[in-house]
């Protein structure tokens, strides 16, 4: 079963969509791979541009067994394929999710904050990325500022001029 999914996944990696999902489709009725072929799946469509046919697919993989990381997998890219479908708010409760599960998984993010650009939540967006960018930046120029940025990130409407 395990030699079916990578043979899958290399033919996804090939741009050959449809033969990898063939394969996986004969996963399907096994309890045991269920989740993964559909995961496998949903990457698949989304790889071919086909995200509306992934959503179904990442719900499928869900609800069944999962490793963590393949958890995680499941839960970003049906947040991620939500956003790029402009389903902002289901997008938004999976975003949350994954964040509150994998806490440490900062490549979540930028696509966080994406998406609370898109619900018009602008502060939170920008006060996000620039909590990211000084926490991640190798830039020295920026670690010159970094105390600077990450009080603005609090409040991006705070001045220290008097009137």
């Amino acid at each position: 079963m395990e030699t079916i999914i990578k043979q899958a996944i290399a033919l996804r990696k090939e741009a050959k969509y449809q033969e990898s999902r063939a394969l996986l489709t004969a996963l399907l009725d096994n309890e045991s791979y269920y989740a993964k072929a559909h995961l496998q799946i949903a990457w698949s469509y989304d790889n071919e541009g086909k995200e509306q046919e992934a959503v179904n697919h990442y719900l499928s993989s869900l609800s069944g067994l999962l490793s963590l990381a393949e958890r995680f997998d499941a839960l970003f890219g049906l947040a991620s394929t939500y956003r790029s479908l402009g389903m902002y708010s289901e997008a938004l409760g999976y975003f949350e999710q994954t964040l509150n599960e994998y806490p440490n998984c900062i490549e979540v993010q930028p696509f966080y904050a994406m998406c609370l650009y898109n619900l018009g939540r602008h502060k939170e967006a920008t006060s996000l990325l620039l909590e990211l960018l000084v926490s991640t930046t190798n830039s020295s120029a920026i670690k010159e500022y970094q105390r600077a940025i990450s009080l603005y990130a609090q409040d991006l409407d705070k001045t220290f001029c008097s009137r």
